[in-house]
């Protein structure tokens, strides 16, 4: 190579430029890569209205969706729910200008978690058309309502057993034997400590000697940090104190963080701590009141949100809150509903939500216990990094559902069928392995709760199983029963291991040595090669120079 200066300078030159190139063209791929809450933009002048809102006439509440923010995957959970917050004000501020100034329109609330608006409209003054000025709104839809799954038939749900099974000397609810969680306290020594769990349902009876509410304040009766109320509108009703409106919040609360008080344990993680949200009045409340429950999950550092309730299908609107909860840091478990096979409900529909179907004593699925197979291009707007595969399995797992016994409000106990029922059993289960090991994430979570579910081959009567060997294609099982200790003894194996520690089975494994290496880590190569090789020219250039 030549050693003038003048020589050395545009073959440097080149040499960077091409060692650059590749990072140039990848760069957008990189950028695009693990983002998540990204939807496709809608055409110009172009929105999608819900054909079922009303016309001409009534005065309704609608939702206004907005585009949802990009938030990186290296991204901190904190980093992600700040970015939440700031996209989704920026992005509102002139619809909610425009909205101050029209006839015909109230706010009555604002979203963060997805990104939305909710408004009274006079059909009469307003066309719904008229938010297509606005670039970021992409669909306008009712603020549909959301229910306790429909109680099943009795007739569906009697083969369960005695209420409590013994084990060792630690009487458990048959439920708690069949997940196996009492295995997990005595080998872990953990109960579920420092983990939080938001149940967000009709409510809990407090003064139930089995529940402990976490609160920021003991002397304060609203519970302050575990208890919200909120209504149809999503909005925080103030001064709320904890109450239960039906049976339902108070026995899924039980199943998830309750005491033993009567002799026998009724939760799976006792000493987790309980927040609340009370989002269904009685049996039913609204989409509003959900996504608000779950901003409040998330915003009070709920490590888990369980959702025994939903709306039968596959409701689109529910993608979104989901995806940005986990996103934040959250595992979301969800009910499949009770409307038995080739039926499911959402939240639990979503991908992203852990679904869960019921079982009974014997490990058979009984014939309420909601499941189906989904096929993406189901789903109006589905996110355009689902990717493949192009269908999956709800549920994701089950757990027990007949004859479940746990609180009741007035102190008592009650048995209750239902996926609601067997939804705590599993939002206790991650709590646990989230008490074994602290910074687990909600992929690692799931991965793990799937593939260590065991599945009953023949007769589920005989005990015979098979354990991570099934494909997910079981409507009914799905990967299996959930089992606290065979997963806990997997997670810490995993975590045990060079990272990544557990991840998502359609992922591929980045310590694998064959295929490509992924784009931030080639882009990065690329960089120290071109830097290094510049860096060895110039202190060639220099030597031959002096």
């Amino acid at each position: 190579m030549p050693s003038d200066r003048h020589g050395t300078v545009p073959i440097l030159t080149v040499v960077l430029v091409a060692c650059l190139l590749p990072i140039s063209v990848l760069a957008p791929a990189a950028l695009g890569a693990g983002v998540v809450g990204v939807t496709q933009e809608p055409a110009e002048d172009s929105i999608t209205v819900d054909g079922d809102l009303p016309t001409n006439g009534p005065t309704v509440e609608v939702v206004v969706r907005l585009e949802e923010a990009s938030i990186p995957a290296s991204a901190s959970e904190t980093a992600a729910e700040r970015r939440l917050e700031t996209h989704a004000e920026s992005t509102q501020e002139p619809l909610l200008e425009y909205v101050r100034e029209r006839d015909g329109l109230v706010v009555e609330e604002t979203f963060w978690l997805t990104n939305a608006v909710l408004l009274e409209v006079d059909t009469d003054t307003v066309d719904y058309e008229v938010f297509e000025r606005f670039g970021a709104v992409e669909a306008v839809h009712e603020n549909f309502e959301v229910s306790v799954p429909e109680p099943p038939d009795r007739v569906n749900a009697t083969a369960s057993g005695a209420a409590a099974s013994a084990v060792g000397e630690r009487p458990t609810t048959t439920g708690l034997a069949q997940v196996n969680a009492s295995a997990v306290w005595d080998a872990y020594d953990t109960r579920g400590e420092g983990v939080r769990v938001a149940v967000l349902d009709t409510g809990v009876d407090v003064s139930h000697p089995d529940l402990e509410l976490a609160t920021d304040d003991p002397s304060d009766p609203t519970y302050p940090g575990g208890w919200a109320e909120f209504d149809a509108t999503g909005g925080r009703v103030v001064g709320s104190t904890p109450h239960d409106t039906g049976t339902h919040g108070t026995h899924v609360s039980g199943t998830v963080t309750g005491g033993s008080a009567s002799g026998t344990a009724i939760g799976v993680a006792p000493e987790a701590e309980l927040l609340h949200g009370l989002v269904l009045g009685g049996t039913s409340g609204s989409f509003a009141q959900v996504v608000a429950g779950m901003e409040w999950a998330v915003r009070e550092d709920a490590d888990v949100i369980s959702l025994s309730l939903g709306a039968t299908g596959k409701h689109a609107p529910f993608i979104d809150p989901v995806r940005n909860a986990r996103e934040s840091g959250a595992v979301v478990v969800g009910a499949t509903g009770n409307d038995g096979a080739e039926t499911s409900g959402s939240p639990g529909n979503v991908y992203e939500t852990i679904s869960v179907g019921a079982v009974d004593r014997a490990g058979v699925v009984p014939s309420f216990s909601g499941g189906q197979r989904i096929n993406r291009t189901d789903w109006t707007g589905a996110p355009t990094d689902w990717g493949a595969p192009s269908s999956y399995v709800v549920p994701d797992v089950v757990a027990p559902g007949v004859a479940v016994t746990s609180a009741a409000p007035g102190g008592g106990y009650q048995s209750m069928p239902g996926t609601s029922m067997a939804t705590p059993h599993v939002s206790g289960t991650a709590a646990l392995l989230l008490s074994v090991e602290p910074d687990a994430s909600p992929d690692e979570i799931t991965t793990t709760l799937t593939e260590t579910a065991r599945v009953p081959e023949g007769n589920a009567a005989t005990g015979e199983t098979t354990i991570g060997s099934r494909e997910p294609t079981d409507t009914r099982y799905g990967h299996g029963i959930v089992d606290a200790r065979v997963a806990a003894d997997a997670l810490v194996t995993a975590r045990g291991t060079t990272e990544p520690t557990v991840a998502n089975s359609s992922d591929p494994d980045p310590t694998e040595e064959s295929g490509p290496l992924p784009i931030p880590v080639l882009a990065g190569s690329v960089v120290l090669v071109a830097v290094s090789l510049v860096l060895t020219l110039l202190a060639r250039h220099r030597i031959g120079t002096r």
